[in-house]
This record gives C-alpha cells, sequence and structure tokens, in this order.
C-alpha cells in the first residue's frame, strides 16, 4: 500500500473545514469491562525472607536467666555448702544438732541446699519458640491452598458514535471493538522454590539448641497480646521479629480472594479526544480519495499563505531574507526526520488505546 503522510492529509484540507470538523463533532464512547483474576498472591514470600534472618540472630545469641531453687535437705543430703547456707544456719539455729567444744565446728541436723542452674525458659525465647511454631503452621496453610490453576478473564468493549459537518458534507462513525481474554495463569515455578527455602529455613531454626531444649521441656506457648519487655522493646532482632508476629497473627488463614471488577460508563476524557482525532484521520484520507491534484494543491497553498500570514502578524520586524533562511532549515530538518506513515499513526493510536485498556 502507498504510505500516506500525515503532514499530506492535513496539508490536503483547508483550515476552515479542520476547524468546522472540531467544533461540530459529537462524539460518545461507551466502556464496558469484564475482569477477573483468581491467582496466587506471594507477598508473604517477601515478608518472611526479610524477617527470618532477624530470628536466626537471636537464636544465635540466646537470652539465658539463672533460677535459684532452695531447699531444707538433711545433711547427709546436702550438696554443697555456701554462702547463703551458711547465713540461714545462723538464722535458724534450731538446725544445729550439735557443737564441738573443742573444735568449736558446729554440726547441723540439716542445711539449706541452694541449687542454681542456667536456662533458656525466658518470656523472650518462649516468644521466638512460639513464633516459629506459628511461621511453620503458616507457611503449610499457604502451601496448602496455593491455586494449581490460577485464571485470569479480562474482557472490554468499546462503542464509539460520531458526527460532524463540514460545510454542508455531513460525516458519521460507528466504532464497535471487542477484546477477549480467558486464560490459565501458570504458577511461578520461582516462587515454589523461594517456598522451599523458607521451609528449610524454618526446619534449621527447630534445629537449633534453644529451641531444641524448649521443646524438650514442653514449654508453654505465648499468647496474645505480647508482654513489651525491655527486651522486645529495645532490641532490634526482637522488634523484626514482633512485625512478623503481628503479620502472621493478622493474616493466618486467610485465602486469596479472586478480584473482580465489572465497570460500565461513558468515557468523556483524553482516550475519546484520540479517538475523535482518528475520526479525524480516516475522513481526511478518505477525503483525499475523490479530490483532484488542483483541488489539493489549492488547499496546500492557501494553509501555506495563512502560516505565513501568522508568522508575519507575529514577527513583523522579519525580513526577507531571515524568513527565507529559517524555512530553509527548517525544511531540512522536515526532510531529515522520518514521515509518519498511515500504520505509524494506528500504532501510535493503538499504543495509547492498550494503555487506556491496561487502566480500565
Amino acid at each position: 500500500m502507498r504510505e500516506l503522510e500525515v503532514a499530506n492529509l492535513y496539508e490536503s484540507v483547508d483550515e476552515q473545514s479542520l476547524e468546522d470538523f472540531h467544533n461540530k463533532i459529537n462524539s460518545n464512547m461507551r466502556v464496558k469491562t469484564d475482569y477477573f483474576k483468581d491467582e496466587n498472591d506471594f507477598e508473604w514470600l517477601d515478608i518472611f525472607e526479610k524477617l527470618l534472618p532477624y530470628i536466626e540472630k537471636i537464636l544465635r545469641n540466646p537470652k539465658r536467666f539463672i533460677t535459684t531453687e532452695e531447699e531444707i535437705v538433711k545433711i547427709e543430703s546436702a550438696k554443697k555448702v555456701g554462702v547463703e547456707t551458711v547465713k540461714h544456719l545462723a538464722k535458724h539455729t534450731n538446725f544445729i544438732q550439735d557443737i564441738d567444744e573443742q573444735t568449736g565446728d558446729v554440726i547441723p541436723s540439716k542445711l539449706l541446699n541452694v541449687l542454681k542452674e542456667e536456662t533458656f525458659n525466658t518470656y523472650e525465647n518462649r516468644f521466638i519458640f512460639t513464633l516459629i511454631s506459628f511461621a511453620e503452621d503458616f507457611v503449610r496453610r499457604k502451601k496448602e491452598n496455593i491455586k494449581q490453576n490460577p485464571k485470569l478473564k479480562d474482557n472490554k468493549i468499546i462503542e464509539y458514535t460520531s458526527a460532524t459537518m463540514v460545510g454542508k458534507e455531513k460525516i458519521n462513525v460507528n466504532i464497535h471493538l471487542n477484546t477477549e481474554l480467558d486464560t490459565n495463569l501458570e504458577v511461578n515455578k520461582k516462587n515454589i522454590e523461594r517456598i522451599k527455602n523458607i521451609e528449610n529455613s524454618i526446619r534449621d531454626l527447630k534445629f537449633t539448641e534453644v529451641y531444641r531444649i524448649l521443646e524438650k521441656e514442653g514449654v508453654a506457648f505465648v499468647t496474645p497480646p505480647i508482654k513489651k519487655t525491655n527486651v522486645i522493646l529495645k532490641n532490634v532482632n526482637f522488634q523484626y521479629a514482633m512485625t512478623l508476629w503481628d503479620y502472621i497473627h493478622d493474616n493466618f488463614g486467610k485465602k486469596d480472594n479472586p478480584i473482580k471488577q465489572n465497570k460500565d460508563y461513558m468515557e468523556k476524557g483524553a482516550i475519546k479526544a484520540l479517538i475523535d482525532e482518528t475520526f479525524l484521520l480516516e475522513y481526511l484520507t478518505i477525503n483525499k480519495i475523490n479530490r483532484t491534484e488542483d483541488e489539493v494543491k489549492e488547499a496546500k497553498e492557501k494553509s501555506l499563505s495563512r502560516m505565513l500570514d501568522k508568522i508575519i502578524d507575529l514577527n513583523p520586524e522579519l525580513t526577507k531574507k531571515e524568513l527565507q533562511d529559517r524555512l530553509g532549515i527548517e525544511f531540512d530538518n522536515a526532510v531529515k526526520r522520518r514521515v509518519a506513515t498511515k500504520n505509524d499513526i494506528e500504532k501510535i493510536f493503538r499504543k495509547y488505546i492498550d494503555k487506556f485498556f491496561e487502566n480500565i
């Protein structure tokens, strides 16, 4: 097909006709959409990947607590005599059985047995212990609920009608554009791999010394609301642990709901204006078919004459030579530029229409 230059299309009609076309145009554009998307939401993967390393840091340097157990036992069962034992005996002389008068040695019948033991059974560690267990359950449920056949439906209809007049000529156009998309979406294999990595990370946390000891002791889970101890409030790692706790607590058991969106409205913005301009280009293309070369030449000369009149009106001091030089430069630039063709214009409009469809 012979290429039609857009510049020539506009030059082939006089300015008054263009003004008539724009001033008298009466157009309507109706847009209808039917959108449905049922897919997996993997937002939680980013959350877990970001926050789990902070849980690992906590378990790498766990908080310990010294517990003290006191018990009154017979002297033969006493394991160790310390300062606390002596002080206790001094206060409770009734536990003294005898005193050796020669040596002054005190022979007690019973002693205070003090047992000190280091333990991981702190509130903060039990919080992490509970968090790991909840995180494992959260991931398991998310994995079980992965949709194997996510779907997408995206249907759009545009109905455009327009009428205008150029002089005594009536011009009408009707456009019905229908697009349909109904397909199955693929499950991203990378996300499946990411889930496996998160499961491995949680499994590694369960093999840490702290977790295994607390699990063996059968410690109770903490329950919300979480106590804001100094460690939880001030330690950065525990702050991130709280972020993960809150996310799991707020989203546990939630399923990925499909997105449904149906619209039916009259478009009155930039897209309608774009289609109006397309209507003009189509009219100019058709209008050129039956016009003689003399008529086209006359229209071009009129357009050029009006353009020069405007230039002179705006620049009354402009000399003939300056005008010739300036026009010569612009002519050379125009020759160098790639001339837009009818196909180019269709591509441009299609680009904007596609962009419009993405937003409706």
